[in-house]
């Protein structure tokens, strides 16, 4: 046996002694007495173990287990190091350059002797100075009267131009112009060419020609978008035809607006004009001073508004308390949602006329016996508006106004070839009106209008020349780019005229009521660009050949075609 063996089983003994005796003994620490005996002469024997000299097989490593080595080949390049150089970015706001064309000249001609040009010559550079000088004639040698005199001929003519000159934040602007339109009163009685007793060598058609100048001037800001803005603006005009019809007249206007937040914002705004005006029946030297201040208010979707309408103005009329007035101001609107929304407005105001104004209306007007501003006592108007996906729109709304001095014109009763004003002292208007709109890109666009109007009348038994409805619908198609084609009509009906009036001087006197034919109207127009400069144009009027009446004695022409080409240089 060897001294290893010898060994473990020595201390396995001693060991086990111990344990014995510890157990026996449970109090630690006591020495006690032992006996320990110790045999040499005990062999112990182990069994033979047979030896095996085959080699075991060397197994595979894993793959993942293997050394990897890499070889790593060092390069040294000489790179300086990176230099930031930030710069500010640099934009070019310019508008990309186009071919802009100072001059514009159009030339046409067409039936009834009826020649027409145009043209306009304006700066196109962005110098402190800008001008711009328009010149436009169309006249018809002939009209719908040929039977007799000068064949109803009318022409119009105008020549002015405009000016601005550009500070660093405000501009300085005015403008000069003439014109003159030339009338026939053809208006005859049609019964009298039927008369055998009327004498055709002395007509009673007769020229009018009348003529005005305009001249403004004024100053007003360039920013659009700061809390503050300004316009200030001084006018004159005159105004004569070929008999005794005056008007001169000087104005001063003043606007000023201001946005202290996003939400509010305010304007005053501030007219006064001086109005000298002479016929065969009165000299008159009429004023008409207003302040029109008015706040605004923004919230979400709502927009709110109030605001004044303080107005003097002299006109005599009997029994009239003051010259003074002030009228509310109040308007509201709210939008749901891009396709529904509503407003409603009530407000008042004094409606300034003058000859010139009415002129413009009826160019047929002859002598009246007085010139009338109209008091729109209230307006209480409301409706619904709102659009689809930016391509249609619709508006709807009712609209009742309470007028004073609300003028009509009639025939005269001494020439029925010539209107003169008569007033209402009180009238009621009740308008229902709709609107339509539509665009498809640049392609096709629609535009249209229902007027429908119901008048309650206090002195006056109808409301006379004036329409009970109306309807226009404008068509513009732009197939391609070189090709621009518009489609227009025009529908007016319920006119009702005053006819034959017994002047006898005992028995008051008998009115006759005429009603007026539907108005009806279609226009057509085609413009094609044969290159940028050069384009030519095709334009008819009254194409359904109507006999249309808007005056009393007065039908239009019927079909007319005009055509031409324009230069641009």
């Amino acid at each position: 046996m060897n001294r290893f063996a010898i060994s473990l089983l020595f201390s396995g003994a001693f060991l086990g002694g111990l344990t014995s005796a510890l157990a026996q003994n449970p109090q630690r620490g006591a020495v006690q007495d032992q006996e320990f005996v110790i045999r040499k002469d005990r062999v112990l024997t182990v069994p033979t173990q047979p030896r095996s000299f085959e080699r075991l097989p060397v197994l595979p490593q894993p793959k993942g287990m293997e050394d990897f080595n890499y070889a790593i080949t060092p390069y040294f390049l000489s790179i300086p190091a990176l230099k930031l150089q930030p710069t500010p970015v640099q934009k070019d706001y310019r508008q990309p350059k186009l071919d802009l064309y100072p001059g514009f000249v159009r030339a046409g001609y067409g039936n009834f002797a009826s020649p027409l040009l145009e043209g306009r010559y304006m700066s196109t550079t962005a110098d402190p100075l800008n001008y711009a000088v328009r010149f436009k004639h169309q006249s018809f040698g002939k009209g719908p009267v040929e039977k007799y005199g000068e064949s109803s001929p009318e022409s119009h003519t105008v020549f002015g131009g405009d000016v601005s000159y550009f500070l660093d934040r405000a501009e300085v602007f005015g403008g000069l112009s003439w014109g003159q339109d030339k009338y026939s009163f053809y208006g005859t009685d049609l019964s009298l060419y039927e008369d055998p007793l009327w004498d055709p060598i002395n007509p009673l058609i007769q020229n009018n020609v009348q003529n005005n100048v305009q001249f403004s001037a004024g100053i007003r800001d360039i920013e659009k978008v700061g809390p503050f803005g300004y316009e200030a603006k001084i006018s004159y005009r005159s105004f004569k035809d070929s008999y005794l019809a005056r008007e001169n007249e000087v104005g001063v206007q003043g606007l000023g607006k201001f946005k202290p937040t996003d939400d509010w914002s305010g304007k005053v705004g501030l007219s006064y004009f001086s109005t000298a005006t002479e016929d065969l029946n009165y000299d008159l030297n009429r004023t008409y001073f207003a302040i029109r201040p008015e706040v605004s208010y923004n919230y979400e979707s709502f927009r709110f508004t109030a605001g004044l309408n303080i107005v003097s103005e002299n006109d005599s009329l009997p029994e009239k308390e003051s010259d003074f007035r002030i009228f509310p101001v109040l308007k509201a609107s709210y939008q749901f949602a891009d396709e529904f929304g509503f407003y409603g407005e009530f407000s008042g105001d004094v409606d300034r006329n003058t000859y010139f104004s009415f002129v413009r209306e009826n160019p047929f007007l002859g002598p009246s016996t007085q010139l009338l501003n109209t008091v729109n006592n209230y307006k209480i108007a409301g409706g619904i508006e709102g659009q689809f996906q930016e391509a249609f729109h619709y508006r709807a709304g009712i609209d009742v106004s309470r007028f004073n001095n609300m003028h009509f014109f009639v025939n005269s009763i001494a020439d029925s070839a010539r209107f003169e004003l008569v007033y209402d002292d009180k009238t009621t208007v009740v308008n229902l009106n709709a609107e339509l709109g539509m665009k498809f890109s640049d392609v096709y666009t629609l535009g249209s209008r229902l007027d429908l109007y119901q008048y309650d009348l206090s002195t006056q038994t109808e409301a006379w020349h004036r329409p009970v409805w109306a309807l226009s619908i404008n068509n513009q198609v732009k197939p391609f780019e070189k090709l621009l084609l518009q489609a227009n009509l025009t529908f007016m009906g319920g006119i009702k005229a005053r006819g034959d009036v017994s002047a006898a001087a005992i028995f008051p006197p008998d009115i006759e009521v005429v009603n007026l034919k539907t108005i009806a109207d279609l226009q057509l127009k085609a413009d094609f660009k044969i290159t940028d400069r050069i384009s030519i144009f095709a334009e008819g009027n009254n194409l359904t050949n109507g006999k249309n009446m808007r005056w009393l004695n007065y039908p239009v022409r019927g079909v007319q075609l005009i055509g031409g080409a324009s230069f641009k240089f």
